[in-house]
């Protein structure tokens, strides 16, 4: 699960190609609030001839000589198929899991067709515990990767567009009836088990990440590999499979990709690949007690991502 993370991005930094011309930065992220999510569609004739895109874009190329744009965009987090009748609908969609996102109703059309990353710092998890007397104690952690660098979740997004009807009164909404709404949410899986320790890697520290992972909740967000150098990069191939934007106008196979799988086989090989490597990518990931403050969504600042000065006392 992934209720909750942290997003501290400079202006001067690249996310996954993609300039940040401004700096992001909200520290207790929660479902329904706006978040930063990436999205490839395919280089259209006319914006390669007058070569006017975002300021937070990318043209990239992949080895078949396909031309993409990656875009940095602003969504709501809480997927919104276009069916729902309200948005407070999202706020039971901000999670798809792995196993079921085929086929569930809410995310089975974004799985094939709306593929996003979600870049973050780090996300929040409360490990359960129970005391001595018998009580339930919940301590929050903040997971982040060991070298600080973003990691990116494979999401999903869709549109929706804001009802037109009479009897739709959301305050939020007013004046912008017909617009459409961009959301998203993040994929997860199973945590790792004692077995997926051992065959994810050989090294301790990574082993050790891994437990701890596997110790603190039963689910984990899917994460993607990226590495401008590196051929295992699960970004590119999370974000180009399946329906990409732009597609239909491009090949003649409709409903199909290029290597002629249907869009559904398409993204659900990418999963699929994507998650046999997920805990190697998870294993550089470290994780630290935080204050309990940050269970207050209205709390929003940067010490809720550092050590627990109190915990850390506890422990010494």
């Amino acid at each position: 699960m992934c209720g909750r993370y942290a997003v501290e991005f400079d202006h001067d930094i690249y996310l996954a190609e993609v300039p940040v011309t401004e700096p992001i930065a909200s520290y207790n992220v929660a479902p329904t609030q706006n978040v930063p999510i990436l999205v490839d569609r395919l280089l259209t004739a006319e914006q390669a001839e007058t070569g006017v895109l975002s300021p937070q874009a990318s043209v990239l190329t992949d080895d078949a000589g396909n031309s993409f744009i990656r875009e940095l965009h602003s969504a709501r987090w809480g997927l919104l198929p276009g069916w729902a009748k309200e948005s407070s609908f999202s706020s039971r969609a901000f999670n798809a899991r792995s196993e079921t996102v085929f086929s569930k109703p809410t995310f089975r059309k974004a799985a094939v067709s709306g593929h996003c990353a979600v870049p973050v710092s780090g996300y929040f998890e409360w490990k359960t515990e129970t005391t001595d007397s018998g009580k339930t104690k919940k301590t929050p952690f903040f997971i982040h990767r060991a070298d600080a660098d973003p990691i990116y979740f494979a999401g999903l997004y869709d549109w929706w567009k804001i009802p037109e009807t009479e009897d739709f009164a959301e305050a939020r909404f007013e004046n912008q009836a017909g617009q459409w709404l961009l959301s998203c949410s993040i994929i997860t899986m199973a945590s790792p088990d004692e077995l997926d320790v051992a065959e994810a890697t050989g090294h301790q520290e990574s082993a050790h990440a891994l437990m701890d992972l596997g110790n603190l909740h039963d689910r984990l967000p899917v994460p993607l590999t990226y590495s401008a150098n590196s051929e295992k990069n699960t970004v590119d191939a999370w974000l180009r499979s399946g329906g990409i934007s732009g597609l239909e106008s491009q090949n003649p196979l409709i409903g199909y990709s290029a290597e002629g799988q249907s869009l559904s086989q398409s993204a659900q090989t990418a999963l699929a690949g994507i998650i046999e490597n997920a805990y190697a990518e998870a294993s550089n990931w470290r994780m630290h007690a935080v204050s309990s403050q940050v269970g207050n969504v209205a709390n929003n600042f940067p010490a809720l991502i550092e050590p627990d000065e109190d915990l850390l006392s506890f422990a010494h």
